[in-house]
C-alpha cells in the first residue's frame, strides 16, 4: 500500500508533494475514486457474458428512456455504460479494444469503412463546392489553351518565387526595366508570388509573416508596376504558397455565407479584371474545361509547358523535361539550371528552371546556415511557331557591384539600393525613375534604384 501511495504522488504536482493539507486532500480523492470504482464493480454481474451478450448490454443502455436523455439518437459513451452497465466496462475493453469499436459491431456507429466512404464523399463535396466558386468567379480568367503563336516569335519574360515582401528590389526593377526595354509578348509570374502566410499550414517565418490583406495589396502593387510598363499579355500560375486555389477552398469552406461578396471574390481580391491577369493553373480545379493535359501546369500555345515545379534534387530542370517530354519552365527550387535532350529524338527539347525574384533572408527562415545555395533573378524564353524554344535564365551576377545581363542589356544596382524591411509596405513608396526612358548607354538617375547599360550587339 505504502507503494502505490509513493507512485501515485510521483504523478502528483510538487504542490501536492510538499503539502501536508494538500496530501491529504488528494489521497481522500483517490480514495473516493477507488470507493466509487469498487462499488460500481460490485454491481455488476460476476460471470463474464458473451460477446452477443455485451453487445445487446450496451444498445440497451442506448436505447435507456430513464437514464439515457439522448435515447432517441442511441447516443452513448463508454462513462455512461460504465455507470448504467450489466458487465464491467474492462470486459468490452478487453473484446473490442476501444469502446467506439463496441459502439460500430452493435450498429450505434459507423463502421470504419463507412466513416472513410464518408471522409471521402465530404472531400469530394467541399472540392465541387469550390469548383462552382471557381467556374463562377475564376474560368473567366483562365488562359486559352487553344491559343497559338501570332507572328514569328513569342518573347516571354518571367520571375517566380518573390515571396511577397521579401522580393528582391534589384532584381525586380531590373526585371521591369528589362520589359521595357524589350517590349515582350508576355510577362509570367510563376508562382510563390507572395508567401500566403495568413492561411497557410506552414510553419510562419518569423518577423517578416504579413498578412493577408497585406500580401494581397502587395501582389496588386507589383501587377499595377508591370502594366505601368507592359500592355501584352501577363500570366499568373499558382505555387504551392499562392492563393490562386488555396484561398477559394478557404472562402468556400471556412466562410461559405461571404464568398459571394464583391470585396471577397478571388478576381476582385487578386485584381484579374483590373490589372487583365490570364490564369495558367492546369493541373488543379483551376484548369480549363476539357484541357488536353492532365499534368500540372499549362500548355501554352500547344507545346511549352509552364508550372510553378514538381521536381527538387540536384538536377531538377532534367527531372522536369523528362516528366513532362517536352520543353518549358518552372520556378520552385530558386535556382537556375537549363537542361537539354539526352537524345536524337529530344535534342532541341530544353527546360529551365528560374531562380529566385526574393533575396536570401528568405531562406534563412527555413534552413540552418547562410549560405542558401540559390541565386536571384529570373527567365527569358523565345517561342516559336514550329514549337522549338530559346531560353536561358539571367541569373545575379555578385562583383564590385551587382549586376544583370540579359539580351545584351546589362543593369547594375546602385551603391545606395539597400533591402527595405520586409514588415513595410515598402514596395508601394518605389517609383520608377523619371528618365527610365532614357536611350541605351545612358546612365540612369542617381535617385534611381538600378543602372542600366547597352552592350554592342550584332542584332
Amino acid at each position: 500500500m505504502k507503494r502505490k501511495t509513493v507512485e501515485q504522488f510521483l504523478a502528483a504536482p510538487d504542490t501536492v508533494r510538499s503539502d501536508a493539507r494538500e496530501r491529504h486532500r488528494y489521497e481522500e480523492r483517490k480514495a473516493k475514486e477507488a470507493a466509487e470504482q469498487a462499488r460500481l464493480l460490485s454491481a455488476k454481474a460476476k460471470s463474464r457474458p458473451t460477446i452477443e451478450q455485451m453487445l445487446a448490454d450496451v444498445v440497451r443502455v442506448a436505447d435507456d428512456e430513464e437514464t439515457n436523455p439522448w435515447h432517441q439518437f442511441r447516443s452513448i459513451s463508454r462513462r455512461r455504460y460504465e455507470l448504467f452497465g450489466f458487465y464491467p466496462v474492462a470486459w468490452i475493453d478487453a473484446e473490442f479494444g476501444t469502446f467506439s469499436h463496441a459502439k460500430a459491431v452493435a450498429g450505434l456507429a459507423d463502421r470504419v469503412g463507412t466513416q472513410q466512404w464518408r471522409r471521402k464523399r465530404a472531400d469530394a463535396s467541399r472540392t465541387e463546392h469550390a469548383s462552382r466558386y471557381f467556374q463562377r468567379y475564376v474560368e473567366p480568367y483562365v488562359a486559352d489553351r487553344d491559343r497559338r503563336i501570332d507572328g514569328r516569335s513569342y518573347l516571354l519574360l518571367s520571375i517566380s518565387d518573390t515571396h511577397g515582401s521579401m522580393l528582391d528590389p534589384f532584381v525586380w526593377m531590373a526585371f521591369l526595366q528589362q520589359i521595357r526595354d524589350l517590349r515582350p509578348d508576355g510577362v509570367l509570374l510563376n508562382g510563390d508570388i507572395i508567401d500566403d502566410g495568413g492561411i497557410s499550414r506552414h510553419v510562419q517565418p518569423r518577423d517578416w509573416t504579413q498578412s493577408l490583406a497585406s500580401e494581397l495589396a502587395f501582389q496588386r502593387t507589383m501587377f499595377a508596376q508591370i502594366r505601368s510598363v507592359h500592355g501584352g499579355d501577363l500570366w499568373l500560375t499558382g505555387g504551392n504558397h499562392d492563393l490562386g486555389d488555396r484561398l477559394p477552398r478557404y472562402l468556400t469552406q471556412c466562410a461559405p455565407a461571404l464568398v459571394g461578396l464583391p470585396s471577397l471574390r478571388i478576381d476582385e481580391l487578386l485584381g484579374l479584371g483590373e490589372f487583365d491577369v490570364k490564369l495558367m493553373l492546369g493541373g488543379s480545379p483551376l484548369s480549363p474545361t476539357a484541357q488536353v493535359d492532365a499534368k500540372p501546369g499549362f500548355l501554352l500555345f500547344g507545346h511549352y509547358r509552364v508550372h510553378h515545379g514538381t521536381a527538387l534534387g540536384q538536377t531538377p530542370a532534367l527531372s522536369e523535361l523528362r516528366a513532362a517530354g517536352r520543353s518549358g519552365q518552372s520556378g520552385h527550387v530558386h535556382r537556375a539550371s537549363l537542361a537539354y535532350g539526352t537524345n536524337e529524338r529530344d535534342e532541341a527539347l530544353s527546360w529551365m528552371t528560374t531562380p529566385m525574384g526574393a533575396r536570401h533572408e528568405v531562406g534563412r527562415t527555413y534552413m540552418r546556415g547562410t549560405n542558401t545555395g540559390w541565386q536571384r533573378g529570373y527567365g527569358v524564353a523565345r517561342l516559336f511557331p514550329d514549337q522549338t524554344v530559346h531560353q536561358y535564365p539571367a541569373v545575379v551576377q555578385v562583383g564590385a557591384v551587382e549586376r544583370i545581363t540579359a539580351e545584351g542589356y546589362t543593369y547594375e544596382r546602385a551603391a545606395h539600393l539597400h533591402d527595405p524591411d520586409p514588415a513595410t509596405p515598402w514596395l508601394e513608396s518605389l517609383r520608377m525613375p523619371a528618365d527610365l526612358k532614357a536611350r541605351a548607354g545612358k546612365r540612369v538617375a542617381p535617385s534611381a534604384v538600378s543602372t542600366r547599360k547597352r552592350r554592342k550587339t550584332s542584332r
